[in-house]
């Protein structure tokens, strides 16, 4: 795709947007339709021309994440000569999906991706470091490097490395510009914390920050985000995405909701019964990715909780923008009538310097309320403390459980990732949910 960011859609007024969206979801129905088995067969009685306003895409029936992993060939939509890359997801929140992708698909992620680095004001006069993982089946990490090399900066991929070589890198590079999980930059920053180390930052100007949240609900930086920024002096991007997507929300230089590209997808934010809720109430993210040639989805279900950024956006975009990932649809938490999300906690805990790490544990307490309990790394002086700002902020009883690192070493397992959540609550099975948050 030529890279010419001035001619994207995001840049019309919300009128011409929404008109060529319309455009692009007839298109996509006939598209589908005409190349994958399963929605042929899902949209046989609906038509291209049933679109006629953006509000009629719900006559098109949700996918759910069940129904991909379960009939995962039924939507690849080209022959197996066309497949350039297959990808397997890590499972951590389900069953492992297996996604195909064309080399016009990969080509498609590289331009995602370019305008998102864009939007966040990296140019051909940056240098970019990518510190997430580049292997292991991980599309993340390739279309990250991809991207940031399309808007033309002086792109390395270094990878998940220990410490000490990436304060080489950094010495010897001088990024302007990394990308990584915040809580491995965290603990990078905890390593480079030493004397002699701020030469080794001072270059770094923008964090764009992957598979973690770095922002509250009331969009305001957490514990994490806070960090990273004072840390390295420079400003930091929460970024989303999944495999399935095929996209990602991105936040621009005004750092106020990540935008959703109109070119490459229509989003939706929807309540437990599929309805559209107002700006600013959080609800499942549900989006249909335009232009995926190797498996073209249609109202994909994330089954991630977010909500709609209302307003106009600094930058000058006027694509639709999400707030902070609050968590899965799944984690909702019900305690004594009081609704939350994993996402407020991991805010407060985040914020309190005397907790080292922690587990949050959500079990069945009885039918209509959750048991939730936290099990920290901090000294018994500090129950009371974190008990209190929990109480205050979130009006719940959060029992605080001492803790120590082997132990939450233990909880986690092998999967490297950071979990903050464990499910243990019964959803109709009795599998045990991780959840890095």
């Amino acid at each position: 795709m030529d890279f010419r960011p001035e001619l994207s859609w995001e840049f019309l007024s919300g009128d011409e947007i929404t008109a060529k969206s319309v455009r692009a979801v007839r298109n996509h129905v006939r598209h589908v339709k005409e190349a994958s088995p399963y929605y042929r067969e899902a949209l046989f009685d609906v038509f291209p021309e049933d679109i006629k306003s953006i509000d009629d895409i719900v006559k098109l029936p949700f996918t759910e994440r069940t129904t991909l992993v379960e009939k995962t060939p039924s939507f690849i939509a080209v022959p197996p000569d066309r497949i350039a890359e297959t990808v397997v997801t890590s499972g951590t929140t389900g069953s492992p999906l297996v996604f195909s992708l064309t080399a016009a698909d990969i080509d498609r992620l590289t331009f995602n991706d370019a305008l998102a680095f864009h939007s966040g004001g990296v140019t051909n006069a940056d240098r970019a470091q990518i510190c997430v993982s580049l292997d292991g089946m991980f599309i993340g990490g390739m279309s990250y490097y991809k991207g940031m090399m399309h808007v033309g900066a002086n792109t390395s991929r270094i990878g998940v490395m220990p410490s000490d070589i990436h304060r080489r890198y950094f010495d010897l590079l001088r990024p302007t510009v990394i990308v990584g999980v915040p809580s491995f930059l965290i603990k990078l920053s905890t390593e480079f914390s030493k004397p002699g180390s701020d030469s080794y930052m001072s270059s770094i100007k923008k964090i764009f920050c992957t598979g973690e949240s770095i922002r509250m609900q009331d969009m305001q930086l957490n514990g994490t985000g806070k960090a990273l920024e004072d840390f390295f002096g420079a400003k930091a991007y929460s970024t989303y995405s999944n495999t399935e997507l095929s996209i990602s929300y991105c936040e621009c230089i005004a750092q106020n909701g990540g935008h959703c590209r109109p070119e490459l997808a229509y989003t939706e934010i929807v309540d437990e019964n599929g309805a559209p809720v107002p700006d600013g109430t959080p609800g499942e993210i549900v989006a249909t990715p335009f232009g995926v040639e190797g498996m073209p989805l249609v109202r994909y279900k994330t089954g991630d909780i977010a909500f709609r950024v209302a307003g106009s956006c600094a930058c000058g975009r006027n694509s639709m923008r999400i707030g902070p990932i609050l968590g899965r649809k799944s984690q909702m938490i019900k305690v004594k009538g009081s609704t939350v999300y994993p996402l407020a906690i991991t805010g407060i805990l985040d914020d309190i310097s005397e907790i080292d790490d922690y587990i949050i544990m959500l079990e069945n307490d009885d039918s209509l309320s959750d048991r939730v309990s936290l099990h920290a790394v901090t000294a018994p002086a500090n129950v009371e403390k974190i008990s209190s700002r929990l109480r205050t902020e979130l009006r719940i009883h959060v029992p605080v459980l001492i803790s120590n690192m082997a132990t939450i070493l233990h909880y986690r397992g092998k999967n490297g990732k950071k979990t903050r959540v464990i499910d243990k609550r019964k959803h109709g099975a009795s599998a045990v949910r991780q959840s890095t948050v």
